[in-house]
């Protein structure tokens, strides 16, 4: 088990004292715990363990940005209910270009997730999160802002859009304990030969068939079939459909979802179907005429699927 991930200690975040919630988790019920959901509790420092942070957001509102370590920059949306604590964090990944500004110009996650009850983090950083070279950088960002914040330890999501929906992935098989779902658009790096997550999590994967990027024939069936392979799923059921997009949800027997929605969209000639299914930002990677909007879908899917539910 990771070492904080089971429960947010006192910490010392940046200089000032941070007090989180003992939160020690516990496997869902019915699901069959592995290996890295029954770390020994000798493992884990005392409750009172001082923790150190590299870098944190500030306990009040508004929109925050903060510089971090490997030239990780960090955009955080926190309402002021959320500074009294209980609410849950979103991270939503850009991909390769783009910055966590250009990126919530398509999501909207800094003005549709707060009044829901979530903070919200952008981080942005040059290069490619797929060679998981700022891994290390985002985990202790999400302990602070938990820590900081006095989050819900049973709401921690993950969402982010080709690279950003690779280190999703990457996310999920280091911290499947400590997250509750997660929402990737083009990527993978956590199922198949990329790994297995320790405990099952729900999992929202957005694919374009006509993408040129991430191609449809290795990311998009081989993907699917791939989580379908992890865990006991049952039979499909449809989801929801258009003239261009198929939702497809299975779901295990102890209640893990895996919501599978491709879509036949395009960006533009260079980038096919690599692109966000949104209704507003810039041309580059927004879908063309989608029928459904990936960030009000992955609001969804979050609230229904918290930690243990």
């Amino acid at each position: 088990m990771d070492r904080v991930g089971a429960r947010f200690l006192v910490v010392v975040c940046a200089g000032a004292a941070c007090h989180g919630p003992d939160t020690r988790e516990q496997p869902p019920a019915g699901t069959d715990a592995s290996a890295g959901d029954t770390a020994a509790a000798s493992d884990a420092p005392p409750p009172d363990a001082p923790v150190s942070f590299a870098c944190a957001p500030t306990p009040t509102p508004g929109h925050q940005e903060i510089d971090c370590p490997e030239g990780v920059h960090m955009d955080v949306e926190v309402s002021p209910a959320c500074v009294a604590g209980g609410c849950g964090i979103i991270f939503d990944v850009h991909g390769f270009t783009m910055t966590a500004d250009q990126l919530d110009t398509h999501t909207r996650m800094r003005l549709l997730a707060p009044p829901r009850g979530y903070i919200v983090v952008q981080p942005t950083a040059t290069g490619l999160w797929g060679d998981r070279a700022h891994d290390d950088v985002v985990w202790d960002f999400a302990l602070a802002t938990a820590a900081v914040l006095h989050a819900d330890p049973d709401r921690l999501y993950f969402m982010g859009f080709s690279q950003g929906a690779i280190l999703t992935f990457h996310m999920l098989c280091a911290h499947a304990d400590a997250i509750a779902a997660i929402a990737p658009d083009s990527g993978n790096g956590c199922f198949g030969a990329a790994g297995v997550p320790a405990v099952q999590r729900p999992v929202l994967y957005v694919q374009g068939t006509a993408d040129n990027i991430q191609p449809w024939s290795t990311f998009g069936p081989p993907v699917r079939d791939a989580i379908l392979g992890t865990w006991d799923f049952g039979a499909p059921t449809t989801l929801a459909s258009g003239s261009a997009f198929l939702a497809t949800r299975w779901t295990t027997s102890t209640g893990t979802d895996f919501e599978f929605w491709q879509h036949d969209y395009r960006d533009g000639d260079f980038l096919g179907g690599h692109c966000l299914p949104v209704p507003s930002g810039t041309g580059t990677y927004k879908c063309s005429n989608a029928e459904f909007d990936y960030s009000s879908e992955t609001l969804r899917f979050f609230q229904a699927h918290p930690r243990g539910h």
